[in-house]
Order: C-alpha cells, then sequence, then structure tokens
C-alpha cells in the first residue's frame, strides 16, 4: 500500500502543479472578464438573486421535471459539503489564514463564471428517455460548438473529477471525522461501508427523487451547522478581531505561514475556494440545467448566488471557529482537515462536538456525493443514454466512496485537485467561445424586467439565426 501511495504522490505531486498554473488563468482571468460584461451583476444584483434562489419550490405534477428551487438545493448540496469545514482548514494550515480572503475574492470573481456556465447549461439541454432534463459542457460543447469528440472529453472529465475525484475527497474526509470521534478496531472499513451503502441507497432511487431529498435536507443541514458553529465563535468572541486582522494581514504579508510564499497563500485561497464552491468547473452547470425553468438567466442568476452562498456565508462561519480559538496555531501542527476543526470545538465546548461535528461531516459529504451522482449520471446518459451504463456508473460511484475510506486525505486532495484544475480549464474555455449568447440572454432577461415583465420568457429567436442545437426552446 505504501508502494500505491508513493507512486500516486509522485505521479500527482508535478502534474498538479503544472496544470493549475494554467486553471488559474483561465478561471481568475476569465472570471474577471464575465464580471465586467454582466457589469458585476452578481455584485449589484444580488437582492434579486437571492429572491430567484429561494422561490418556485416546487415545479408541477411531473415526477421528472426539477424546479429551480430543487436545483439550487441539489447545487448547494454539491457545493455545501466537506470543503466548507475540512476545506477551510487545509487552506489556513497551506496557506495560513490570508488564503481566507482570497477565497472570498475568487468566490465574487467566479459566481460570474457559475452564471455563464449555468445560461449555456439551459441553453443548451436535451430531455432524456426518463422525462428529465440533461446538460451540462459536455451538451454546450457539443451542440454549441458542434464539436461531439469535446463533448464526450468533457463527460468522462466531469464523471472523473466529480463522480471520482470530489466524491473520494468528501467520502475520506467524512471517514477521518468519523474515525476521530469513534475509535475502534477497523473504523475507516466499517465507515465506508456505511457511507457507501447509504449512497448506493439514494443513488439508486432516480433524479427527482434525489432533487426531493436533498431539497430537504439541505437547509436544515445550512441552519443546524451555522447555529453549531455561531456557539463557538461567540464563545470565542474576543478572539474574533484578531481572526479579522489574520485573515487581512496575512493575505498580503504571509512571514509567519507558508514560508512567506504569497503565492501560496493566493493558490491555496484559489484551490480551495474552486473545491468548495466549484464555480468554472461545470459541475454545477450540469444541475442547472435540470431545473424547469421559463428563461435560462433565471437559473444563471440563482446558481450565482450559490457561489457567493457557499463561500461568503458557509466557509466564513468555518473560518471565524477556527481563527477566534486563540490556540488553533497549536492544534494545526498536529490535526489537519475536519480533525482540526472538530478539536478546536472540544477545546471551546467539550468532548460532545467531536461528535456532533462528525454527523455534520457525514451529513455535508452525503449531500455533496448526492450532488456529484446527479452529475455524473447526466454526462453518462450525454455519452449513452442507456440504464444498464447508468448502472455501471451508480456501482463504480459508491465503490469509489468506500475505497477512498481507505486513503490518505492529502492524497485524495492531491488526486482531485488535478482533475478539478483539468476540468476547469478547459470548461473555462468552452465557455468563453460561447460566451455572447449567455451576455445576449442576461440582456433579454434584463429588458423584458426593465419593461415591467415580472417573469421573463425566453424565446430562442433573440439569438438571431444563430440557434443550431438550441432543441428545447421552441
Amino acid at each position: 500500500m505504501a508502494d500505491i501511495v508513493q507512486f500516486l504522490t509522485d505521479v500527482f505531486n508535478p502534474a498538479n502543479k503544472y496544470i493549475w498554473y494554467v486553471a488559474f488563468v483561465f478561471l481568475i482571468g476569465l472570471g474577471l472578464y464575465f464580471t465586467y460584461r454582466l457589469k458585476f451583476m452578481q455584485i449589484l444584483k444580488v437582492d434579486e438573486t437571492s429572491k430567484l434562489a429561494l422561490t418556485n419550490i416546487s415545479a408541477d405534477d411531473d415526477k421528472q421535471k426539477v424546479s429551480s428551487f430543487e436545483a439550487f438545493c441539489i447545487g448547494m448540496g454539491a457545493r455545501i459539503g466537506v470543503g466548507n469545514i475540512a476545506g477551510v482548514a487545509n487552506a489556513i494550515i497551506l496557506g495560513g489564514p490570508g488564503a481566507i480572503l482570497w477565497m472570498w475574492i475568487f468566490a465574487i470573481i467566479g459566481s460570474a463564471s457559475s452564471f455563464m456556465e449555468s445560461v449555456l447549461a439551459q441553453l443548451y439541454k436535451e430531455k432524456k428517455s426518463d422525462g428529465s432534463y440533461h446538460g451540462g459542457p459536455a451538451y454546450y460543447a457539443t451542440k454549441g460548438l458542434k464539436s461531439r469528440k469535446l463533448g464526450i472529453v468533457l463527460a468522462f472529465l466531469t464523471i472523473l473529477a466529480f463522480g471520482i475525484g470530489f466524491v473520494g475527497v468528501q467520502a475520506t474526509n467524512c471517514a477521518s471525522a468519523l474515525s476521530n470521534a469513534f475509535q475502534f478496531e477497523h473504523n475507516d472499513v466499517v465507515f465506508g461501508l456505511i457511507i457507501a451503502a447509504a449512497a448506493a441507497i439514494v443513488f439508486f432511487s432516480g433524479v427527482k427523487r434525489i432533487g426531493k431529498f436533498t431539497a430537504k435536507v439541505v437547509p436544515l443541514m445550512a441552519l443546524a451547522w451555522f447555529f453549531f458553529a455561531i456557539i463557538v465563535i461567540c464563545m470565542n468572541f474576543s478572539g474574533v478581531p484578531y481572526a479579522v486582522e489574520l485573515i487581512f494581514d496575512n493575505a498580503f504579508r504571509p512571514e509567519s505561514f507558508a514560508g512567506g510564499a504569497i503565492g501560496t497563500v493566493i493558490m491555496n485561497g484559489l484551490k480551495r475556494g474552486v473545491f468548495s464552491n466549484e464555480a468554472g468547473l461545470g459541475s454545477v452547470a450540469n444541475i442547472a440545467a435540470t431545473a424547469n425553468v421559463k428563461h435560462p438567466a433565471k437559473q444563471g442568476m440563482i446558481q450565482s448566488f450559490g457561489v457567493l452562498v457557499d463561500t461568503l456565508v458557509v466557509c466564513s462561519i468555518t473560518a471565524f471557529a477556527i481563527l477566534s480559538f486563540g490556540g488553533w496555531e497549536a492544534l494545526s501542527l498536529k490535526y489537519k482537515g475536519a480533525v482540526l476543526v472538530q478539536e478546536v470545538m472540544r477545546a471551546t465546548i467539550g468532548d460532545f462536538a467531536v461528535y456532533a461535528l462528525a454527523l455534520f461531516i457525514l451529513v455535508f459529504a452525503f449531500t455533496s456525493m448526492v450532488g456529484y451522482y446527479t452529475m455524473s449520471e447526466s454526462n453518462m446518459r450525454f455519452i449513452k443514454d442507456d440504464q444498464k451504463l447508468i448502472n455501471i456508473v451508480r456501482i463504480v460511484i459508491v465503490v469509489v466512496a468506500f475505497a477512498s475510506c481507505l486513503i490518505d486525505v492529502m492524497l485524495m486532495d492531491l488526486i482531485s485537485d488535478t482533475f478539478m484544475a483539468l476540468m476547469g480549464a478547459v470548461n473555462m474555455l468552452v465557455v468563453l467561445l460561447l460566451s455572447p449568447k449567455a451576455i445576449a440572454i442576461y440582456k433579454d432577461w434584463r429588458k423584458q424586467k426593465n419593461e415591467g415583465i415580472e417573469e421573463p420568457v425566453f424565446h430562442k429567436d433573440v439569438l438571431g439565426n444563430d440557434t443550431d442545437g438550441i432543441t428545447e426552446w421552441d
């Protein structure tokens, strides 16, 4: 086993480093460009995007259709997960407290990218044999750029990055937190079996039921975590001003952390921020395509808001829970990921916090895996809409969920980060090529809203004669 771990480390370490140089340019550079083209919509229209995200709880009587609210919740289920707890802790360990500020900055930039990819996913979505909608990078690359080969590449990368990489990270961190709380022989194997079994039950229940399940669980999960983490912050309230000072000072002067390398702080903020909110990766675009809406811009704005909620709210709560505790630096020398958060909370409110956080991690990780499965199924249906192949994907992801519980957290992060960077770079290039259509769609939304239309309706003739590949908006 040690030889396998060393081999994977030797392969993925250099690959991760160089691929992220390219991904940085695409994710940040194009995110800034999209922000400019959208006239800072994600900031100036946040009141509108928040209202859209919390309406239309039910689509209609069609059991196969997913409402905009359910699509939002599935997206948040994928976003709100281990990245918001373990990911934040690892960002602080590897890049120092300043990495949190860069996470915030990149979230604001990335929310524009999330809007663009979600709009394109809606524009080029398809209705499959089960009556549900599917879409995402593979679909808009194939139909928008007329490249089936590129679509297959993106579909494969999506399954690889999210069905394997992200599911693996969620599962291994979940097992780590549970093992820290419940210590007994072979606990990693036992927890791996439990996680895999629970995932299998939900995965085989279908996309619509997954939407209903996540729509019920995510709001309760988020509220419970906020309540628990805020208690910890309040008990360490005297340390909050120092935490704020650490974040802003260390973002530009990381002398005492990360070996004084500002690039390390920035890159860790980007990696952990993107892992958490998934802006620009095309993952949530797969989910956005499933929504039954009257205008593509609506789902784009909803998912853009989701990026801000994920990082500026959920991740920030975790960051302040850690940094407001006076002894976090000493603990960070011994613990990592979710276990660091557990130990901070143990020192603050007692041993029961370790068990409570293990439960939070379990729910967060599980709802995230539900979202990643949804993406994987959608992309498998793109490659070939065959139920036998869908069942194979389900089995593979369940096996990955179990096997990753036996793998070191940092190695799984390394593997996942590499796939994430590759997916982000390819997806953002495709989004750039199709961006004129997304901008035109947003302008149509704004035009209708300015005319007093409460619920804008999209007609593809807004795009002129360039409507090849658009099949669901007649």
